[in-house]
């Protein structure tokens, strides 16, 4: 553990979060600050799904981010959507602020942890802001990495629903050691439950997923990752197309 208290961690971490909202998009975040990492990361998703109202949805993210120090990570993202449905079309739609707060160092516990807090303001009309915050966890044991995200999600502003919702996601990689790694990723938001129902409809999405890395690629490094979710019926897309990469370059 850094020279911080968890305490104080959550606390920083949780005042921020009141102050922002989640994107869309589908990636898996990780319990990993770097001081003077500089990167860029395009993410991005396509939905298809045989009825056209659940057809279409798209999210198209740019994200700028840096490593202030060994325990904090800052993100600015910029993300364009398209809703699911007939005669829809890509809008801008959210600008986010995002941070990841390192509480241990690789591999020192048990499992690594993290904290996670984001707050977007959105830039589409009679849609309400929202703020995202809870705890990452990283577990590597035979051979294989395994990442959970375990957040609340809460919108605020005019438009909002005043109820928060739980969302996951949980990604396991093989650690083959070679250029190019399979996995899988699933996403969820199963948000009705007895006692804590945001009246969000349910959306699970889980499934086959490609990682890999090109290192010294000019002054950097280049890590990507993507491939297919399958929607667990009848809320999500019968299939999602995602891919995610992220350029590094140090300082």
């Amino acid at each position: 553990m850094r020279g911080i208290s968890v305490a104080a961690i959550l606390a920083v971490g949780l005042s921020a979060a009141v102050a922002l909202p989640a994107a869309a998009d589908f990636r898996v975040k990780y319990p990993d600050a770097e001081a003077g990492e500089f990167a860029l990361e395009p993410i991005g998703d396509l939905g298809y799904d045989p009825l056209p109202a659940h057809s279409g949805e798209a999210s198209f993210v740019q994200e700028a981010e840096y490593g202030v120090n060994g325990f904090w990570l800052t993100e600015l993202e910029l993300e364009a959507a398209r809703p699911a449905g007939p005669g829809q079309s890509v809008a801008f739609s959210q600008v986010t602020w995002e941070n990841v707060f390192q509480f241990t160092e690789r591999g020192e516990r048990w499992a690594d942890s993290g904290f996670f807090a984001e707050l977007g303001k959105s830039t589409v009309a009679n849609t309400p802001n929202e703020t995202t915050f809870g705890p990452i966890f990283r577990k590597e044991f035979f051979h294989t990495i395994n990442t959970v995200n375990l957040f609340m999600e809460q919108d605020f502003g005019p438009n909002a629903s005043g109820r928060p919702g739980f969302v996951y996601a949980w990604e396991t990689r093989i650690a083959l050691g070679t250029p190019v790694e399979p996995g899988f990723q699933a996403y969820g938001q199963p948000s009705s439950f007895a006692g804590f129902n945001s009246g969000w409809p349910q959306d699970n999405r889980i499934g086959p997923q490609l990682f890999g890395t090109i290192s010294n690629l000019g002054p950097g490094t280049l890590k990507w990752n993507g491939g297919m979710l399958f929607g667990i019926r009848p809320w999500a897309p019968r299939e999602t197309l995602r891919w995610q990469a992220e350029y590094e370059i140090h300082f």
